[in-house]
């Protein structure tokens, strides 16, 4: 049966209609056990007999939040979700407010986090933050780098798309999936390091598309639900019909993308191009999710396994033109660099 990711029960939708519920739901991200008493946009998981979660989430409406006790480390506006932002820092933990959604506070060890949503807060929004900047911030207080990045797993490894917005990520992901990849993540990809390599951790079993993307990339005639109140960009359940992956994936390359829009007499070529690692690993750290949220020396913590993933997986350029039409070249591309990869090591 399709997994309703806003209602995988009845007493989940409920959750969902309303940012506090009484009872609590379990979820399985980024490799973390969390418990929240509001409802995520992805499939909860059967109530857990007992144990203690990674990362619990409680709803406290109607309270006010306690003051920061430490100064604003950052400041920005959400192209995502539309909403400043402005993210405090202190031993007491840090304080995520967002216009119009509310308030988080998270604790210095950030096991626990305190929703205080505005009046009207738009349930699905608050979801999707939770599952995003939040959770995030979570896995980057455990030790693990977040790559803003789209990534596939092929028959030759896993492969990260990064990049600024709008050039393609989820798109060139979904380009991958139509032909048979697998899934590691759409929007944040968390890195582990192991003894044979730096591995990619899977995500939540969902894509943020525009309609055109799906249609087009993806063949798909759905109407799918709306990624929140008046977005333009659609929400896409993997729901069986495109494979997540199951377990953590070694990395083999991450291709920083340049879309570009030829002229009707130009070539429209592919092209791959090499970084040498010191570029490589500046293009990882300025690809760091929230990356304005840490402190640096949180984010020089994470140097040793981003340069390590920058020596084991290289980094690459890839220009490729605008236009659906253009996918096959660019799956073919692609593939082919990877393919020369695993035969170079």
């Amino acid at each position: 049966m399709p997994i309703d990711l806003f209602a995988t029960r009845a007493a989940h939708a409920r959750a969902a209609a309303t940012p506090r519920v009484a009872a609590s739901f379990w979820y399985s991200l980024y490799g973390m056990r969390v418990r929240s008493e509001v409802a995520l946009p992805v499939p909860a998981l059967a109530p857990a007999e007992g144990g203690t979660p990674d990362l619990a989430i409680r709803c406290l409406s109607g309270a006010s939040p306690p003051e920061p006790d430490g100064p604003m480390v950052a400041w920005a506006p959400c192209r995502v979700h539309g909403a400043d932002t402005r993210v405090y820092r202190g031993p007491g933990g840090a304080w995520i407010w967002m216009r119009d959604l509310g308030t988080c506070h998270i604790s210095a060890d950030a096991r626990q986090a305190d929703l205080y949503p505005a009046d009207g807060a738009d349930p699905r929004t608050l979801g999707l933050v939770l599952v995003g900047p939040i959770a995030l911030y979570a896995v980057h207080k455990r030790g693990r780098p977040t790559l803003h990045a789209s990534a596939v797993v092929t028959a030759h490894g896993a492969a990260a798309f990064v990049g600024p917005p709008n050039q393609g990520k989820s798109t060139i992901a979904a380009c991958f999936l139509r032909r048979g990849a697998a899934l590691l993540t759409d929007d944040a990809l968390p890195l582990q390091a192991r003894d044979d390599g730096v591995y990619g951790e899977p995500g939540p079993p969902m894509m943020k598309l525009w309609r055109a993307t799906a249609e087009c990339a993806l063949a798909l005639s759905d109407d799918l639900p709306d990624l929140m109140a008046g977005s333009p960009k659609k929400l896409l359940a993997l729901d069986g019909r495109f494979v997540l992956a199951e377990a953590p994936a070694r990395m083999r390359a991450v291709y920083v993308l340049h879309r570009y829009d030829p002229a009707p007499t130009d070539p429209t070529d592919v092209v791959v191009k090499a970084l040498n690692q010191r570029d490589g690993l500046a293009v990882l750290l300025a690809q760091t999710s929230n990356r304005s949220y840490l402190l640096p020396t949180e984010q020089a913590a994470f140097l040793p396994l981003l340069a390590r993933l920058v020596a084991q997986a290289p980094v690459r350029i890839l220009s490729y033109p605008s236009g659906f039409e253009h996918q096959e070249a660019v799956y073919a591309r692609v593939v082919g660099d990877l393919a020369m990869e695993t035969e170079a090591r």
